[in-house]
């Protein structure tokens, strides 16, 4: 039934294009059969006019949609980075946090928040930023913070930035552990020896070097 329905619409848009194209045609014919019958000087005045109205109509036509399509893609941007705005706030707060809770901060359900999250996902952003998401996603469920944890983080952040037409030009990999990691250069000088170093690896090796170095200094 669903094929059957889908099949007779196409042919009806067909149909109605055909019919279009069809009466633009016998206009044009028309209008050319008219002016065969005036005079040059009169003919050519009408052939001038008319380019110039058509000229005119779909100049007005294809500002008009220009203009409307820039109404609705910045639409669409300002939700986009209010969205993305909400997220982020929430993913930095638990991250800066280490996921502990101030006293004087009032639970939030994490669950509820992500739903929400993800149904306006779905409604407003691209593939490419979904993609992330879910990837992003199906690897924190593993629940071992690694090297791929940082670098899904970063390759949603990029689809983040990118589907709100920001440029990704000059942003390395490793821009995310450079930026919030402490010991950002360490972490991905373990990461390119071990792709899947977790972060209580690093967070051993760093509290080694912390211990080398207050050993020096005393």
């Amino acid at each position: 039934m669903k094929r059957l329905i889908k099949f007779l619409s196409i042919i009806l848009a067909l149909t109605l294009i055909a019919g279009v194209v069809f009466l633009v045609v016998w206009a044009i014919q028309g209008f050319f059969d008219y002016v065969s019958t005036v005079p040059k000087e009169l003919a050519a005045s009408l052939i001038a006019g008319a380019v110039t109205i058509l000229v005119a109509t779909v100049t007005i036509m294809i500002g008009r949609y220009y203009e409307r399509k820039k109404e609705l893609d910045a639409l669409y941007r300002d939700k986009k980075t209010e969205i993305y705005d909400e997220f982020l706030k929430e993913f930095f707060n638990i991250y800066f946090s280490g996921g502990e809770k101030s006293a004087d901060q009032p639970d939030k359900d994490l669950v509820s928040f992500l739903r929400e999250f993800t149904r306006k996902l779905i409604l407003w952003s691209g593939p490419e930023v979904i993609e992330a998401f879910v990837a992003w996603k199906d690897h924190l469920a593993k629940g071992t913070p690694d090297a791929q944890t940082i670098f899904l983080t970063e390759a949603f952040l990029l689809a983040i930035r990118n589907d709100l037409r920001h440029t990704n030009s000059g942003l390395r990999k490793g821009f995310f552990a450079r930026l919030f990691l402490k010991e950002g250069a360490l972490f991905l000088s373990m990461a390119e020896k071990n792709p899947n170093v977790t972060l209580d690896e690093l967070a051993a090796v760093e509290n080694r070097l912390k211990a080398i170095l207050d050993e020096k200094a005393n």
